[in-house]
């Protein structure tokens, strides 16, 4: 019988049971593995004999008592051995529990190390984003600038240059709307100051033939730039809606032409599209180029405009001398 096995499991009793217990236990395992029943399992004839042994050992006395003692120090080392593999097996587990938990402090540092290092790669690009977007709006703010005081300075040197008649525009419209100079003041203030408005009074050859020609005026204004807005507004404008505009000397003056040109340039500065000057489009058309004394049936001649403003200017001179 093998020294390691253990009497009281092959019996299936426990280690106090008593020789009447260990006999019953005995009787029925002989007859479980008697080799004549199991002639099928080699091993029927070892395990009979060991039962055999383990029923004679424990009947004799001093022999279990020394069996029972050395049992007793069998089970006391297994259990050492099962408490101390139980300990290595929690020190394993907690070195493996530790070794990971390094692996991924090692890896969330990593992380965080290239998170930081691709936010200060982001940083550096947005600030030198900003620098150069500055740096742009800084130039085109220049150029603006620059534009602008070009703009102004063409606009006060053709503003000095210009006299009355290139700040006149003449306007005509249907007697049946009957416009008196302070209508009129209202209507085209809206484009710049002006200096003067005089109506055409109806001639003498018009009340004699009997039939109704267009009213006109002459609208002076106090700078050139504000007689080239009118010229160049929108036909379908709702306040100059039925209104003709003709230039005073009978074509846009040369000074004019230089403040659409100065306002060219500075569009195309800014990106947009220039002005369009003289819309041929809507019921009034641009004929800033056709000579007003050649125009039929004009209450009005060129000539008449000119001597009235001539007039104007010198009783003007002529109360400016008297105040001196």
């Amino acid at each position: 019988m093998d020294s390691e096995l253990d009497v009281y499991a092959l019996l299936g009793i426990s280690a106090d049971a008593g020789e009447k217990e260990v006999t019953r236990a005995y009787r029925a395992k002989a007859l479980q593995h008697h080799p004549d029943k199991n002639r099928d399992n080699p091993d029927a004839a070892r395990i009979f004999h060991d039962i055999k042994a383990a029923y004679d050992l424990l009947l004799d006395a001093p022999r279990r008592a020394a069996y029972d003692e050395r049992r007793r120090a069998q089970l006391a080392k297994r259990q050492r051995q099962s408490a101390l593999s139980g300990q290595r097996k929690r020190m394993k587990s907690q070195l493996e529990r530790d070794e990971l938990a390094a692996r991924n402090r090692h890896a969330e540092q990593a992380a965080r190390d290239q998170h930081m290092r691709a936010e200060a790669a982001r940083f550096r690009d947005e600030a030198a984003r900003d620098a150069g977007r500055r740096d742009r709006q800084m130039r085109e703010h220049v150029r603006r600038a620059d534009a602008e005081r070009a703009q102004e300075a063409a606009e006060a040197a053709a503003a000095s240059e210009a006299d009355e008649l290139d700040r006149s525009v003449r306007v005509r419209w249907d007697p049946e709307l009957s416009h008196s100079r302070e209508s009129l003041a209202r209507v085209f203030s809206r484009f710049g100051e002006l200096e003067e408005v005089v109506v055409a009074p109806v001639s003498d050859a018009a009340r004699r033939r009997g039939h109704s020609q267009p009213a006109s005026a002459l609208l002076v204004f106090r700078s050139l730039a504000a007689a080239h807005a009118l010229m160049n507004v929108p036909h379908e404008d709702a306040l100059t809606r039925g209104f003709e505009r003709f230039w005073a000397r009978g074509a846009e003056p040369q000074a004019a032409r230089d403040i659409a040109e100065t306002l060219a340039r500075a569009s195309r500065i800014d990106g947009k599209a220039p002005p369009a000057a003289g819309r041929k489009s809507g019921r009034i058309p641009d004929i800033s180029a056709i000579d007003l004394r050649q125009i039929p049936g004009s209450n009005l001649a060129f000539a008449d405009f000119e001597s009235l403003t001539l007039t104007r200017m010198r009783q003007r001179g002529a109360a400016a001398e008297q105040n001196v």
